[in-house]
């Protein structure tokens, strides 16, 4: 099962500026998890050590937010994620 992902400058570095992935899982946190298997590191930008999606990123999948529970949202073949990194500031 094959889904695109749509990456922020945030982790462009780590996907060697990359903008558009294709990768394959069945949830959010398996397809992050095969985006890890070829830029190490990725995963790390993403789920913090308890397991869970670092609070300054919002994944959307096709377009409409995958909160709360978005690492176990279920994914399917021709789906497109996009994740963002939220930006605060005052």
């Amino acid at each position: 099962m094959s889904v695109k992902v749509n990456l922020t400058p945030y982790f462009r570095d780590i996907v060697e500026k990359n903008e558009l992935l294709e990768a394959n899982g069945k949830t959010v946190k398996e397809v992050i998890e095969d985006i890890d298997k070829r830029y190490p590191g990725f995963k790390l930008e993403c789920i913090d050590a308890q397991g869970k999606l670092y609070g300054f990123l919002e994944v959307y999948i096709n377009q409409e937010s995958a909160f709360p529970d978005e690492l176990s949202r279920k994914v399917a073949d021709k789906d497109e994620i996009t994740i963002l990194t939220v930006i605060g500031g005052g």
